[in-house]
């Protein structure tokens, strides 16, 4: 069943219970040690990234001598004493070696208890998005994580005159995109007027924002490579519809691991999707922006057009995508304005 909190848990469901352990990402690199590192956000759509110095030591012992050398130090062979700036090495045999870069961890070989660190559960996929000066890779922003964030209209919905600028972006910290039913798109004078009388009913008729996956936005890129959410058991996301008086009240959240920049489905082998009612439309007392977060297990994702969700944690996600179709929201009326925002996007245990 899905967790709903309400809007006074926003930041701290989020920056407390999940960010401070999502924004940890650790893999294996040689010698049994790990690399860490922090990717850090910050409101004002500015991204900033830190590592701390890294540092590794090596020392051999044999018959009770030791030596070693550092640039910048002095050393001592016969059991001397070595230092160094910013940088020191010891190994010996039979005892254990570290290695870190933004945090660390350690491994034994040849015996000697040593710490072993196992893969995360807890992924931030999105946060804090920034606005490009001019359309990159088909998209006009992207997240903080460098994964690019599109959106779109069709059929009976087209776009409604609202997409959230810079300066949105940095008060609100998510993005927001707006659509109406049978409008014009704006046309060219960014007027939305109503062009039909049908509301969008149907499956055909639609409106989404899709972010891709972090670290995949660079210029030119011919494929996206998928997060690995393996050890994660939910999807925690922030989302909303943020329009008063709005007859939208589901979103389809779907997951799939297709590789393509295009994320059309064409080398994928898993895409799965979970109908979410909202909990709250439009700015009230349960959420003064209009948004919630939703924690949804991942054994809620059952809806498969290809894989399953077993799929997707053994191969990984490579793109998030918020969609409104007019068979889940059949109340909709001819020239109703609606919008999907999203903020926080990750897996959690």
């Amino acid at each position: 069943m899905t967790t709903i909190f309400g809007a006074t848990h926003v930041r701290a469901a989020l920056h407390g219970a999940v960010i401070g352990s999502m924004v940890l990402t650790l893999a294996a690199c040689g010698g049994g040690g790990v690399t860490s590192s922090n990717t850090g956000s910050s409101s004002g759509g500015d991204a900033s990234s830190s590592s701390s110095s890294s540092s590794s030591s090596s020392s051999s012992s044999s018959g009770g001598s030791s030596s070693s050398s550092s640039s910048g130090g002095s050393s001592s062979s016969g059991g001397g004493s070595s230092s160094s700036s910013g940088r020191s090495s010891s190994s010996s045999s039979g005892g254990s070696s570290s290695s870190s870069s933004g945090g660390s961890s350690s491994s034994s070989s040849g015996g000697g208890g040593g710490t072993t660190v196992t893969p995360t559960g807890y992924v931030l996929f999105s946060s804090n998005y920034i606005a490009y000066g001019q359309q990159t890779n088909g998209a006009y922003l992207h997240s903080v994580q460098n994964g690019d964030v599109y959106a779109g209209a069709g059929g009976n919905y087209a776009y409604g005159c609202y997409s959230s600028p810079q300066s949105a972006l940095d008060a609100t910290q998510f993005y927001n995109f707006q659509a109406q039913a049978d409008g014009n798109g704006g046309g060219a004078t960014s007027n939305c007027g109503v062009t039909g009388t049908q509301p969008p009913t149907t499956a055909a008729d639609f409106y989404y924002v899709s972010i891709h996956a972090p670290g995949t936005n660079s210029a030119g890129a011919t494929e996206i490579t998928p997060i690995d959410i393996s050890q994660s058991t939910a999807l925690l996301i922030q989302m909303g519809n943020t329009k008063s008086g709005s007859h939208v009240t589901v979103f389809t959240v779907v997951l799939n691991n297709d590789t393509s920049i295009a994320q059309n489905g064409s080398a994928a082998t898993a895409t799965c999707t979970y109908n979410q009612t909202l909990g709250t439309v439009g700015q009230s007392a349960n959420s003064a922006l209009g948004l919630l977060n939703y924690n949804i297990p991942l054994s809620q994702f059952t809806t498969c057009s290809k894989g399953s969700i077993a799929t997707l944690k053994s191969t990984g996600v490579s793109s998030v995508t918020i969609k409104v179709t007019g068979d889940q929201n059949p109340n909709v009326t001819v020239g109703e304005f609606d919008t999907i925002a999203v903020g926080y996007v990750g897996f959690t245990i």
